[in-house]
């Protein structure tokens, strides 16, 4: 697909991200407009498809790809349940919107679309074990093994966020009580907002209060996570991304030592390689077409 004019969207649950690539890698036209001002019916897909269009005005396109923060079917075809967003359920994206637009649809996790970008990014090969943990609203987990994303029986391997943190029963948006995305993620800094530091803006906890116990331990859950991964998976790279590792004064090195300090010795702890990955706006649309050129 690397001739063709393609249009890359990641959907959030705040907002829709939305770009053409014309070149295989540039991003041009890209947009951001809030999820409410693009989901205006009962009817999703319809909803989705309008904005394509009213986006892509009068220049034509050949092909759609779409990043869900969400499970998909193995085929790629269904998006099965966003834990963040409830209308995000049983959608035959692919199909439905292939047939409203009349071009070829592709529909992948947003996670996967990220790390595709990043390994082109930071010049990484294709062969091995790559895994992406990206720190957001929830979890994203995206694993490569030889330069394929695992996918699992079902679809749905790499839900690292819904592992148990043992005595939490906070409930999920997945159904289940204590996945650990409500503990290690960006909504669980939210909730410390909200209840311990109400003057301060989220975006400023780690410069006001990253020495305090309840950020430092904020961030060794983080480290647990990705440390749980390493452990299991012996990555050749892990990359570690998403808003919450990007934000003012987060505090990497602390982060870092506490990922080596929960990793098995001697090894793999004494052969990590980790990437502190940007968080570029047009990331997943830019990954989008990274995707579309390699699975043709």
């Amino acid at each position: 697909m690397t001739d063709m004019r393609l249009i890359g969207i990641d959907i959030g649950g705040t907002h829709f991200r939305i770009g053409m690539v014309c070149d295989g890698q540039t991003v041009i036209r890209f947009q951001k407009a809030p999820t409410k001002n693009v989901l205006r019916s009962d009817d999703v897909l319809a909803d989705i498809a309008r904005f394509i269009v009213d986006y892509a005005g009068d220049t034509s396109f050949d092909a759609v790809v779409i990043g869900f923060p969400a499970t998909l079917d193995r085929s790629r075809k269904k998006v099965l349940q966003a834990p963040n967003l409830e209308w995000m359920e049983n959608l035959p994206v692919v199909e439905e919107l292939g047939a409203r637009l009349g071009v070829h649809v592709l529909a992948e996790r947003d996670v996967i679309l990220a790390l595709y970008y990043d390994i082109a990014k930071y010049h990484l090969p294709a062969d091995g074990v790559i895994c992406g943990i990206y720190f957001g609203t929830g979890i994203g987990n995206a694993i490569m093994i030889g330069g394929e994303p695992l996918l699992g029986k079902n679809g749905v391997a790499g839900e690292i966020g819904h592992i148990p943190a043992m005595g939490s029963r906070v409930l999920c948006g997945c159904g289940n009580e204590g996945c650990v995305e409500n503990l290690a993620a960006g909504k669980y800094l939210v909730h410390l907002q909200n209840t311990r530091y109400p003057k301060t803006p989220v975006e400023a906890l780690f410069t006001e209060h990253g020495n305090e116990e309840a950020l430092r331990e904020f961030v060794d859950r983080m480290a647990a996570v990705v440390a749980a991964e390493i452990n299991i998976l012996d990555p050749d790279h892990m990359l570690i991304g998403g808003g919450v590792t990007n934000m003012a004064d987060f505090p990497r090195d602390q982060l870092q030592e506490r990922i080596v300090a929960r990793t098995r010795k001697p090894y793999p702890a004494q052969d990590l390689h980790i990437i502190y990955a940007e968080d570029e706006p047009d990331k997943s649309v830019a990954g989008a077409a990274v995707y579309a050129k390699l699975r043709g």
